[in-house]
């Protein structure tokens, strides 16, 4: 994973840029410190007019899986991943609660899950008629049912954001 970062973000350096502009970025350094400036500028200016050349002249053109660029198959927590080393202290900070966050969310999708199944093959468990306790008193006389919805809402609203 920690090789894919700067493949990503090359490859996107690369494809919209030319040869000429990466011999200019090269000359850069040889320039004197008052000329730099003014080089960088017109260097970032020619790779925008480049980009808005190629998707005028390739208006539904998507990034090809050669490049890189394709959509990866991962998931949010792949992508804050591959986000971390382009983040303050602090952005990294919020991205690991968010990630921490997420991990949770998931994990009580799986609990509400196997206690859809645990309430299908036996439904008694629920409801106390087993003689013992049954969920919905041992959590304060809550709709189990009720719960379940209320969570897997709080789950789909964090994958919508």
């Amino acid at each position: 994973m920690e090789s894919n970062r700067p493949d990503r973000v090359t490859a996107f350096d690369t494809l919209f840029t030319t040869n000429h502009i990466q011999m200019l970025k090269l000359l850069l350094s040889y320039l004197e410190p008052s000329v730099q400036g003014k080089m960088a500028v017109y260097i970032k200016f020619m790779e925008l007019q480049y980009t808005l050349n190629f998707f005028q002249n390739h208006p539904f053109a998507s990034m090809p899986v050669s490049s890189g660029l394709s959509r990866p198959c991962g998931g949010i927590s792949e992508l804050l991943d591959e986000m971390l080393p382009f983040c303050t202290g602090q952005e990294k900070d919020n991205m690991q609660n968010l990630k921490n966050m997420m991990q949770n969310l998931d994990n009580m999708q799986e609990m509400m899950q196997i206690l859809e199944m645990m309430q299908e093959i036996s439904p008694d468990i629920f409801d106390g008629s087993s003689g013992m306790p049954g969920f919905d008193t041992i959590l304060g006389g809550s709709d189990m049912s009720q719960m379940m919805e209320m969570m897997q809402g709080m789950f789909h609203n964090s994958e919508n954001t």
